[in-house]
């Protein structure tokens, strides 16, 4: 199975749960991972989290999701594109590393409610534009957007995924891995508490079968 995960967080966010329970068979796609490399300035949201350069967020992200992934059981896989705050790569070139990070996935999830961010809906079109070889195709409720952020509730045709007690608690300690960002997602409130309590009350992290 494969997440693709927009930025080095939304995968976990969203179904860190469901993922801890297919421990040792998912990876995590982040499209837009960054580059360790890249020496120009950081821009706006990486400025705000202490980042002086755009590698420097980058390579420390990185190092966040890759123990968030670690107590999921899950093998991360970064790509090296830069999120919307930076000049924009190829869509062509983007679609072409996607795919090739999704080839063999018998089953591919992709972020598809509530798309408020603009690389989540620039990766949601991608693929409904070029399609997935993936014999199971899912699109997930997108955290923390849907609990704290969105007005509308996902339509009809939504699943829970399965996941127990042990499984939860393992997304919540990754979540909290990812600690240059949970300060800035708490400015407009707390996060985790109004994402558990959202899931809680659907019965799980949500997904819907094309």
């Amino acid at each position: 199975m494969a997440v693709l995960s927009p930025h080095l967080d939304d995968g976990v966010f969203s179904l860190g749960a469901a993922i801890a329970a297919c421990r040792g068979s998912v990876a995590m796609v982040t499209v837009f991972a960054g580059d360790p490399d890249a020496s120009f300035p950081a821009g706006e949201w990486d400025s705000r989290a202490g980042f002086r350069t755009a590698g420097e967020a980058a390579a420390a992200r990185r190092r966040e999701d890759e123990r968030a992934c670690a107590d999921l059981g899950a093998r991360p896989v970064w790509l090296p594109f830069m999120d919307v705050q930076y000049p924009r790569d190829d869509d062509e070139r983007v679609w072409a590393a996607v795919a090739d990070a999704v080839e063999g996935a018998d089953v591919v999830l992709l972020p598809a409610f509530p798309l408020l961010h603009d690389d989540h809906v620039r990766l949601f079109e991608l693929v409904e534009r070029n399609g997935l070889p993936a014999k199971s195709v899912g699109r997930y409720v997108e955290q923390p957007y849907a609990a704290t952020w969105s007005h509308r509730s996902p339509e009809d045709g939504w699943s829970p995924l399965g996941a127990g007690l042990p499984h939860r608690l393992a997304k919540l300690r990754a979540c909290r891995r990812y600690v240059s960002q949970l300060p800035l997602l708490r400015r407009s409130g707390r996060i985790l508490y109004p994402l558990t309590r959202y899931e809680a009350a659907r019965g799980g992290e949500l997904v819907r079968w094309t």
